[in-house]
């Protein structure tokens, strides 16, 4: 049996870079460091995500977290700050091998 994919529900676009994005969300499956996550930019080309961070609180750094905690999310990839995501926008990727 295949594990549930990530999947968050995006609460708030915290903060947007060159290569960076930055998001507060809530856990909709097990999300953890290093999953992968595709989306398609404004002007309609592939953008390929790589989570590099969960924050369970400001001070707190996690690997892993369940649903339907709640965590600020950073993603690093070519292309993050073209990403037009918004409130209520489900993200779905592909966690690590464990």
């Amino acid at each position: 049996m295949e594990a549930p994919r990530p999947a968050v529900q995006i609460e708030r676009v915290d903060t947007t870079g060159t290569d960076l994005l930055a998001v507060v969300v809530r856990r909709l499956e097990t999300t953890r460091v290093g999953a992968r996550f595709h989306g398609v930019g404004r002007h309609g080309q592939a953008v390929d995500l790589a989570l590099t961070e969960i924050r369970r609180y400001p001070q707190v750094k996690v690997t892993e977290l369940h649903p339907p905690h709640g965590a600020r999310l950073v993603f690093t990839g070519a292309g993050a700050e073209d990403l037009q995501l918004r409130a209520g926008d489900v993200f779905r990727g592909t966690n690590p091998c464990a």
